[in-house]
C-alpha cells in the first residue's frame, strides 16, 4: 500500500467519524460506503463493495441509543476492508481486524469527547456574554479539525507503517482461527438482523417477514424480487388506508 492510498483511506475513517456533525448524517459511516470508497482507492470496488456489504449485515442492528455505547463502525469498517484487500484475504480477516478496531475507536472516542468538554465550558460563557459568534464557531471548527487530524493520522500510520506487521499477522493466522472467524461471519448477520428487528418490528409487520423469509428461502425468489413484492405490497396497503381516512374524514350527506 503506497503513502497516498494510506492517506486517502485515512480521509475516509476521518470522514466517517465526523459525518453526522458536518455532513448531516449522510451514512458515510456505513461500510457498505467506505467499503466502495476503499475499494476505489486500492483498485478493486468490486471486493471492496462485496467485504463492504458483509460488514453492513453484522454491523446493521448496531445503535447508539441513550446510555448505550455503539460502535465505530466508520473506521472499523474503513481499516477492515482496508486490510483485507490489501493482503488479499476475504470477510474473516476484515472481520478479525475491523471488529477489535472499532471497538477502540469508539473507546477513543468517549475519551476525545471528555476533552472537549473543557472548550464547551469555555462556549457556554461565551455564549452568556453574548455577541461572540465567531469565537464560538472557531472553537467547534478547531475540534473538528484537530478529530480529522488525529484519525486521519492513527488510520495512516497503522495502514502504512503497519503494513508488513499487518501482513505477517494475516499470514499466520492458524487455520483453526480462519476457520471460527468464517462461521462467525455467517452467524452474526443473524444477530444483525436480529438486533434491527429488536428496535423496529411490531406485531403487524409479523406476517410480512414471514412472506418475505418465505419467498427467499422456499421459493429461491432473489433479494431484488422480494424487494418490489414488498414495494407492492407497501403501496397497496398505503392506498387502502388512505381511501379510508379519506371517507372517514367526508361530512355524511343530510338527508332531504
Amino acid at each position: 500500500m503506497s503513502a497516498l492510498q494510506a492517506a486517502l483511506i485515512g480521509v475516509v475513517a476521518a470522514l466517517s467519524v465526523l459525518e453526522g456533525g458536518w455532513l448531516g448524517e449522510c451514512k458515510l459511516r456505513e461500510p457498505v460506503v467506505t467499503g466502495f470508497l476503499v475499494g476505489l482507492i486500492l483498485g478493486n470496488v468490486k471486493e471492496g463493495l462485496i467485504i463492504g456489504a458483509q460488514l453492513e449485515l453484522i454491523w446493521m442492528g448496531t445503535a447508539s441509543i441513550g446510555p448505550t455505547a455503539g460502535l465505530s463502525i466508520g473506521t472499523g469498517g474503513t481499516i477492515g476492508t482496508a486490510v483485507a484487500l490489501s493482503t488479499g484475504s476475504g470477510i474473516e480477516v476484515a472481520m478479525a481486524f475491523g471488529v477489535p478496531v472499532s471497538i477502540l475507536m469508539q473507546f477513543l472516542q468517549t475519551l476525545v469527547d471528555t476533552a472537549y468538554s473543557g472548550p464547551m465550558h469555555t462556549v457556554d460563557k461565551l455564549i452568556e456574554e453574548g455577541g461572540k459568534d465567531k469565537q464560538i464557531i472557531w472553537i467547534h471548527w478547531l475540534c473538528g479539525i484537530l478529530t480529522f487530524v488525529m484519525y486521519l493520522s492513527l488510520t495512516f500510520v497503522a495502514l502504512y507503517f503497519g503494513n508488513e506487521v499487518i501482513n505477517v499477522i494475516v499470514n499466520n493466522l492458524p487455520a483453526w482461527m480462519t476457520n471460527g472467524l468464517n462461521a462467525v461471519a455467517k452467524v452474526l448477520p443473524a444477530l444483525g438482523f436480529a438486533l434491527l428487528m429488536n428496535l423496529l418490528l411490531e406485531q403487524d409487520l409479523i406476517p410480512y417477514l414471514i412472506i418475505g423469509f418465505a419467498l427467499t428461502a422456499w421459493l429461491g425468489m432473489s433479494m431484488i424480487g422480494v424487494a418490489a413484492v414488498s414495494v407492492a405490497l407497501a403501496w397497496i396497503i398505503y392506498l387502502l388506508k388512505r381511501d379510508q381516512l379519506n371517507s372517514a374524514s367526508e361530512p355524511e350527506e343530510e338527508e332531504l
